[in-house]
């Protein structure tokens, strides 16, 4: 059924109810009738006739598939059809005109933050006669106060935003947060009582015309006091970098943690899908440095907070209406920064996706995955001219809003310069005139030139947090990702059968089923081999059997628990696999083989007897340090595996794990003949008594599976033993005739 029958079927409905004068509630989006009714308010509705119908009234009506709510202006009549103008009472344009057989019902009273009002209420009368009478004016009203509204609305969300960012910078690191705060207000205040003591200590020279001995050690115990706020001063900036280091420790420690693990829980869709990998890529970009920077730029506000308050009381003992010239000057300065954080910002967003391209043509070029084949074919300058391109591109966006930035704040020096030279001049003026002590020029002169400093730092820091309350939102929203259930109490156990009941499946990034209607029981302690083509579905049909990912359709039963229920945890807790595109670890040939079981302690004599099942032993044996020797060469005393040395000993980790449903894609597609059937022989040894699910292009290795199954293009075309396959001499008998060319 498509969209038009829907909505049809659904004004039908509506229609109904209110003819057996029921009344409807219609949620209201959009704020064409702000502030009368506002987005998210909830309208009562009921039935009536053109003739019930007054001016003034917020008519329902039906217009391009909507249900419309506005006010009803004036009736026309038209070759014998009477039709109704309705206008918004927050748009400048009237709707279009519509006929009595659209009108759906009035508006008799609505929910509005959480209370019900009436349209015969007084505050909605006055509005209703308001809007009549002035509506051009009113639209404008309107206008105006829904802009006030949003501008609320956006403050409020920016407050929200910033404590919800701070609990995750902060949260677990209150303790270290607490100790910099502290230095940091000292650290604000006392270069200002440094300036203090020195207009003091100038204010005593100046006035002092007799060397008594009293004044002597008033004059010493100034300077002992200078001297003291001098070192506390030094002492503050030492004791700001230790703890500060502490702080910024203790939060990327857990930001690490925090993105691991957040990661991890991640389902495999979010990893195959680029705009899920857009966000993910700024997100882990700015997890573990943007916590700290926040938290950093919080405490500067908080110094230049204590500075400008103990900075205001200065300026107050000379004249306080400099303070005003003070933050004049610097506020150009502000307002310029806030105005390119947005944009750089945005420019970030914009850049993501080109960002990722070019950092992965950088791997390419730098990586030792791809460096035989490079060194081979010499391609290496088809990715560099990509990289280049990009980073060009990339590069001269940025410089030219950086170099728009600089211009405006060239500006903005010039007219802080200006002013401050002026004030300067009018100190000076001041003191000619004799209005003030040369201690309180000095003052002056000390308190302008570190106030200027002070209040830049307040409002950058002010700016700053803005932006990287910006970034943090990636972070937020990156932790915020929602997964399915990949946790349960349940326990997959498999006695029975596991049963594949109409299972489609689509990846997100495609509009192509990967797996069509599959139908499969696989009684529990039987093999079956899965056979097919490329792209057939093979590898996507394990990843479901996995709880890697849902069915879009069907769903997969172990026993009588089904995987959604399960979860993906459940599930892999009593299943080894081998994939396809299996991972190589650069950890010792013990601790390779040990992962397949982490739960437990490493058994070298388990651990030996896989690997001898796999037909790796004598290779780890030989090592220069047995089992113990670190693999592949990252690291220093690695040694490196050929690529079928990899994937037998990928294959011993599973056989390590010895659990009751055993998985193998693919297992000997880099292994020679010879070991490939030293390996499958001893797969169907350990199959024995255990469900084993094997997945293999060569159909000469799984002729011994109970029962195998063909797939083409997603769905199953032929199931049956080997022999009976065979003896239909069709698809199966035809792939399994080239295998044996080949």
């Amino acid at each position: 059924m498509n969209n038009k029958d829907n909505n049809t079927q659904l004004h039908d409905f509506v229609e109904a109810l209110l003819d057996d004068a029921l009344t409807l509630e219609i949620k209201m989006q959009g704020y064409s009738m702000f502030p009368t009714l506002k987005n998210g308010d909830t309208a009562h509705v009921e039935k009536c006739t053109p003739d019930k119908v007054k001016r003034g009234d917020i008519l329902v009506f039906k217009h391009n598939s909507k249900f419309i709510a506005h006010r009803y202006l004036k009736t026309k009549n038209e070759n014998g059809h009477l039709y109704f103008l309705a206008k918004g009472d927050n748009n400048r344009h009237y709707d279009s005109l519509f006929n009595e057989k659209e009108l759906v019902g009035k508006v008799i009273s609505a929910t509005i933050n959480g209370k019900i009002k009436s349209v015969n209420s007084f505050s909605q009368f006055i509005r209703t006669k308001f809007t009549l009478l002035f509506p051009n004016a009113i639209t404008l009203l309107n206008n105006k106060l829904l802009q006030v509204s949003n501008r609320i609305w956006r403050v409020k969300s920016k407050f929200v935003n910033f404590r919800t960012n701070y609990n995750l910078a902060a949260t677990g690191s209150e303790k270290e947060i607490f100790q910099n705060a502290i230095i940091a207000f000292l650290q604000g205040v006392l270069p200002f009582v440094l300036i203090i003591c020195i207009k003091w200590l100038i204010d005593y020279l100046t006035q002092t015309t007799n060397e008594s001995t009293n004044q002597v050690f008033s004059f010493y115990g100034l300077l002992i006091l200078t001297a003291l706020v001098f070192l506390s001063n030094g002492v503050t900036t030492e004791l700001r970098g230790f703890f500060g280091e502490k702080l910024t420790q203790s939060i990327a420690k857990r930001m690490y943690a925090n993105v691991q693990h957040k990661h991890l829980s991640l389902q495999l869709s979010h990893l195959e899908n680029s705009t899920e990998l857009d966000k993910i890529h700024r997100a882990v970009q700015e997890a573990t440095y943007r916590p700290v920077k926040f938290v950093n730029e919080l405490l500067t506000l908080l110094k230049s907070m204590s500075s400008a308050v103990f900075l205001a009381g200065l300026f107050l003992t000379i004249k306080w209406y400099l303070v005003v010239m003070l933050i004049v000057a610097v506020i150009p300065g502000v307002l310029i920064r806030v105005k390119f954080a947005r944009r750089f910002h945005k420019l970030k967003d914009a850049q993501s996706p080109a960002e990722r391209e070019m950092y992965y043509y950088n791997r390419i070029l730098t990586g030792f995955p791809f460096a035989k084949e490079i060194k081979l074919f010499h391609f290496s300058s088809f990715f560099s001219i990509r990289f280049k391109n990009l980073q060009k591109r990339l590069f001269g966006e940025r410089i030219v809003l950086r170099k728009s930035e600089v211009s405006w704040n060239i500006a903005s020096h010039l007219f802080t310069v200006l002013l401050i030279f002026a004030s300067l001049a009018y100190v000076s003026y001041l003191k000619i005139q004799g209005e003030i002590t040369i201690g309180a020029v000095v003052l002056f002169f000390f308190a302008f030139q570190r106030g200027y400093s002070v209040l830049s730092e307040l409002f950058k820091s002010g700016t700053q947090l803005l932006e990287d309350t910006s970034y943090l939102e990636d972070v937020r929203k990156f932790f915020e990702i929602k997964n399915r259930n990949i946790h349960s109490k349940s326990k997959m156990e498999l006695k029975e059968s596991i049963r594949v009941e109409n299972v489609s499946f689509s990846y997100e990034t495609s509009k192509r089923e990967a797996l069509k209607n599959v139908n499969i029981t696989i009684p529990a302690g039987k093999s079956i081999a899965i056979v097919g083509a490329n792209g057939s579905g093979k590898s996507t049909f394990i990843k479901l059997l996995c709880g890697f990912y849902m069915p879009t359709a069907g769903q997969i039963f172990y026993d009588d628990k089904n995987t959604e229920t399960l979860g993906q945890q459940a599930i892999s807790k009593n299943m080894a696999a081998v994939f396809q595109d299996f991972a190589l670890y650069n950890v010792s040939a013990l601790q390779n083989i040990a992962l397949g079981n982490i739960d437990e302690k490493p058994d070298l004599e388990k651990i030996t007897e896989a690997a001898k099942a796999a037909g790796i032993h004598e290779v780890l044996d030989n090592l220069p340090n047995g089992y113990h020797t670190i693999l592949g060469n990252i690291f220093y005393g690695g040694e490196e595996l050929s690529m079928g040395q990899w994937q037998k000993l990928a294959v011993a980790r599973a056989f390590y794990r010895n659990a009751e449903l055993l998985i193998m894609d693919e297992p000997s597609s880099a292994l020679d003949v010879y070991s490939e059937t030293r390996i499958m022989n001893s797969l169907r040894k350990m199959a024995e008594n255990k469900t084993a699910i094997i997945i293999s292009h060569r159909l000469t290795s799984v002729q011994w599976a109970d029962e195998i199954y063909l797939f083409d293009k997603g769905e199953i075309i032929e199931h049956g033993t080997h022999n009976e396959l065979i003896a239909l001499k069709s698809n199966y008998y035809n792939l399994y005739q080239a295998t044996k060319k080949s």
